[in-house]
């Protein structure tokens, strides 16, 4: 009984810092078939997923003919007079730099 309500406090204490988004993209390019076409110096393989080097804690996921999915941490608020401050650790894979640090006054 105990650990269950536990479990339960620890899921709702952790539920908004879980909040994602994801989008796609098209960045085929006739250049390079079956590739994502990123960025000039970024061009990737079917099924390769990288961490965005123009965004702290974003993914980039090359899919089928170039359809890309971007994922990123989304956004969630706070209760007053808290607030999201800078991510913890940007070194971590996706989506565990998502932890941003909390700061209330």
């Amino acid at each position: 009984m105990h650990s269950s309500v536990l479990l339960v406090i620890l899921l709702i204490s952790i539920l908004p810092m879980m909040n994602a988004a994801e989008w796609l993209t098209n960045t085929h390019n006739p250049k390079f078939p079956g590739k994502c076409t990123i960025s000039p110096n970024m061009i990737l393989n079917e099924g390769v997923s990288v961490k965005d080097p123009n965004h702290k804690c974003r993914q980039i996921i090359c899919g089928h003919n170039g359809m890309t999915i971007v994922q990123n941490c989304g956004v969630s608020a706070l209760s007053r007079p808290c607030r999201y401050g800078d991510y913890k650790n940007i070194m971590l894979p996706y989506p565990k730099c998502c932890v941003r640090h909390i700061i209330c006054k």
